[in-house]
């Protein structure tokens, strides 16, 4: 720097001097010259100003320089973390909307099912109404019990799915096993159709026997299309029904009793 102001000291004189030997010696020339020294010494100034100015800056910059360089680089770091954030939520955007997509399949499926369920349901219970006057008296009195609790124009589906279970829950449960019930009938006799209180024997869904209490009517009963039928049948013993209600209600030993078996049903 200090080669730069010595060249512009030496430019100024060296100008000076060809200002000087240029000039004549008359009273306006004088007056000029005096005027370009001035000129050449302000110039001089200004240029040694700006150089000033000029170094200031560069020594500035020089200080400045490792700070910036600094934050250009957080900047940097700051962006490529930026960009990486912004894969990431990218990807979880696309995770997200991969189990939205599962979840609206799921629930389609769960209400195709659910269409699948009621449109049973109904057939299912269509069926019940069919079947409900051919089971024997003490299963379709139960079965109409538990329909008349259920409320269907109410009822939801699982309320109405859990009626259905229990009614086939209850027919089965009859179907595996030998009950006995006491409760009045309407027979044929000599005097006409009148009431009678006997005792019924039931095998499963298919098979009754009946015996009145004092012994004297026998007979047997078996669904029909147009529900349960009640006949006399004398090939029925009332000794083997009442020994057989014996031993179910365990007051004797239990052993082996002929029953007649009726393999069709009535029509």
């Amino acid at each position: 720097m200090g080669i730069r102001r010595d060249l512009a000291r030496n430019l100024a004189v060296v100008a000076l001097g060809l200002l000087i030997s240029s000039g004549s010696v008359t009273a306006t020339a004088n007056t000029k010259n005096v005027n370009n020294v001035k000129q050449a010494d302000s110039l001089i100034k200004e240029w040694l100003s700006l150089e000033q100015q000029r170094n200031a800056m560069l020594n500035d910059w020089h200080q400045q320089q490792p700070l910036l360089e600094q934050r250009l680089s957080l900047l940097k770091q700051e962006q490529s973390q930026l960009e990486k954030d912004l894969s990431t939520a990218n990807i979880n955007d696309s995770d997200v909307n991969k189990k939205r997509s599962e979840l609206l399949q799921s629930q389609s499926e769960m209400e195709a099912q659910q269409g699948l369920l009621e449109t049973s349901l109904v057939n299912y219970y269509q069926l019940v109404a069919q079947l409900q006057p051919q089971l024997p008296p003490p299963l379709r009195k139960a079965w109409h019990n538990k329909l008349s609790e259920a409320e269907f124009s109410n009822a939801d589906t699982t309320a109405r799915l859990n009626t259905l279970l229990e009614l086939l829950e209850k027919l089965h449960d009859f179907e595996q096993r030998i009950s006995h019930v006491q409760s009045a009938l309407i027979l044929p006799s000599n005097d006409g159709d009148k009431e009678v209180m006997v005792h019924q024997l039931y095998l499963g869904l298919s098979q009754a026997w009946y015996v009145s209490l004092d012994g004297r009517l026998v007979g047997r009963g078996q669904p029909t299309a147009a529900g349960w039928q009640w006949l006399s049948d004398d090939a029925v013993d009332g000794d083997t029904l009442f020994n057989a209600i014996a031993m179910i209600e365990r007051k004797t030993e239990a052993k082996f009793l002929k029953l007649p078996i009726s393999l069709s049903g009535g029509k």
